[in-house]
Parts: C-alpha cells; sequence; structure tokens
C-alpha cells in the first residue's frame, strides 16, 4: 500500500508535498521521503525547505511549523488510491463502482455522488434491530423515524478499510454504536463522513478522535432538542483491537513489540468497554439517522 502526505494551506487547500502549486514553493521532501521517514519512526520529526523557509513535520501531532514565524498547518496521510480529502480518487471510482452495495439498500436511491437518505418502516426486521439496541437505555423515549444512509463511496471505502484489517488481524471486531451530534452537522457526515475536529468538541478523554457510544443513552446527552426532538447516528464502527484511551493520544499507540503497528482504537474501560474512540475516519460508516422523543411527546397514528 502507497500513501501520499498533504498539507492544508491558508486556503483550506491540500498539498501534496514536494508537488508545485500556484504560490507555493515545493517542499524539499517529496511524499515517498516522508513516508520512509515516517515508517522508520511514526514518532519522529523531519525537517525541510521551501523556497526561503524551514518547517518542521511532527508526525505524532501531524503537524507542520514554520520555524521562523511558528505559523502551523494540519498534515494528512492517506492511501494513494483516496485524494487529498479521504474521498476516492477518479480512477478509483470505476474500480469501486462494481463492489456491491449492501442487498437490503433501496437501489432506487443510490447516488453517483453523496448520499440518500431512505426512512424505513417500522415493521421492518431492520428497524427492529435499532430499536432495540436504542431502548436498551433508553425506555422512556421513542423512536419518530428511522433514515438509513445510503452512501456508495463511504461505504466502498469502509469496505476497503476492513478488508485491510483482516489482512493484519484476520478478525476484525465491528459494532454498531451510537453517536450524538448538532444537527448543524449530520448532513456533512452523511457527505463526508466523521471529522473529530467537528465531533470531538465535547471532550477528549480517552483521545482526540471520534467518540462512539455502546449506549445511546450517553450519546443523548450530546444531542440537541428542537422542538422536543432529537436525533443521532448509529454507525457502523470497526474498532478492532483496541487500547485503553489516554487524554495525550492524537492516534492509537503502537503495539508492544512493534512500533509500526498501531492499535486500532481507544476505549474507556478494557474489561467492559462504553465509549469507542476512533482516529481513522475509514473505520467508520455512518448507518442510520434516529430520530426520538420523550414518550409524552410521542404521537400514536
Amino acid at each position: 500500500m502507497e500513501y501520499a502526505w498533504y498539507w492544508l494551506d491558508e486556503f483550506g487547500q491540500w498539498i501534496e508535498y514536494g508537488e508545485e502549486h500556484q504560490g507555493h514553493c515545493p517542499a524539499t521532501l517529496t511524499s515517498a521521503d516522508i513516508e520512509r521517514e515516517f515508517v522508520t519512526d511514526p514518532k519522529g520529526t523531519v525537517f525541510f525547505t521551501a523556497g526561503s523557509q524551514k518547517y518542521k513535520l511532527n508526525f505524532e501531532a501531524m503537524i507542520q511549523t514554520n520555524l521562523r514565524y511558528k505559523t502551523e498547518r494540519e498534515v494528512v496521510r492517506r492511501p494513494k488510491f483516496l485524494n487529498s480529502q479521504g474521498g476516492l480518487g477518479r480512477s478509483q471510482n470505476v474500480a469501486l463502482s462494481c463492489s456491491a452495495c449492501p442487498p437490503h439498500w433501496d437501489k432506487s436511491a443510490l447516488p453517483d455522488i453523496g448520499f440518500k437518505l431512505v426512512q424505513l418502516s417500522c415493521t421492518s426486521q431492520e428497524y427492529g434491530n435499532i430499536k432495540s439496541l436504542f431502548e436498551k437505555t433508553m425506555k422512556n423515549y421513542c423512536i419518530h423515524q428511522l433514515q438509513r444512509i445510503q452512501n456508495p463511496t463511504l461505504w466502498q471505502v469502509f469496505q476497503w478499510q476492513k478488508e485491510q484489517m483482516k489482512k493484519l488481524n484476520k478478525c476484525v471486531d465491528e459494532r454498531l454504536l451510537f453517536h450524538g451530534t448538532s444537527p448543524s452537522h449530520m448532513p456533512a457526515i452523511c457527505e463526508q463522513n466523521f471529522d473529530w475536529r467537528i465531533c470531538g468538541t465535547h471532550g477528549t478523554m480517552y483521545g482526540k478522535g471520534s467518540y462512539f457510544a455502546r449506549d445511546a443513552s450517553y450519546s443523548h446527552d450530546y444531542c440537541s432538542s428542537h422542538s422536543g426532538r432529537y436525533s443521532m447516528f448509529v454507525a457502523h464502527v470497526l474498532v478492532g483491537d483496541f487500547v485503553q484511551g489516554d487524554p495525550e493520544y492524537l492516534r492509537p499507540p503502537p503495539r508492544p513489540g512493534n512500533s509500526n503497528r498501531l492499535y486500532d482504537s481507544c476505549v474507556n474501560d478494557l474489561k467492559d468497554p462504553s465509549i469507542f474512540v476512533i482516529f481513522e475516519k475509514h473505520q467508520i460508516y455512518p448507518a442510520y439517522i434516529l430520530e426520538y422523543s420523550l414518550e409524552t411527546r410521542c404521537m400514536i397514528l
């Protein structure tokens, strides 16, 4: 698997290292150079120049710093078949479009780009499964509607990630988990997946990532009410091999005996985990939006 490295400029554009770009001098290090340094020491720092400016790139923080002006820029590492935003590259859209979406998806709501919401019947088994999970900790609330998120691009990337993890671990721990957030963030998450810089603003007790909960009651604390109704996500999450979380973690720590292999996620409790922190968004597929309210506000039709 080959990787490319990008930095975020002042205009919100991702620039690949070593590439010429209007208004920016190319770095003396290429993506390949940085990848070699990263594989050698994932917690290290590399120094380089671009034009007359000198920089350092901290792998652990994934931050590029101008040594003179102290300006900091975000850095990302992506598989080469993904673009700088983490979406499918143009050449991969054709290859992955042949991958089957789940057979129960509505075939009339499969967009080439983006997502469609499909309302589920309350009599379906799919609806019943989510309802059971929700009601384990939310007995005084009732569901108004459950919508399936159909985003073929995100689904295909999620499946690719699962296959990569299977190559390393053979069996991958995948769970249905809850996530509460502001309604204003929901369209972007359905379109682009979770981003901890937006979603993880409620706390970083177990690491700086996106937080998911086994119990809907936990996620409910982070949901906003709109006319008495709440909405939360239910997501497929590849939690994989997890480790105890720490507020200083910007990514999972290395596994014992192999500094190049990181754990897949962090948790609040190794023996009985109920909170999972995910640092790589390809380990997540936002599957459903669940709208609910207190039973006193429910209307029986």
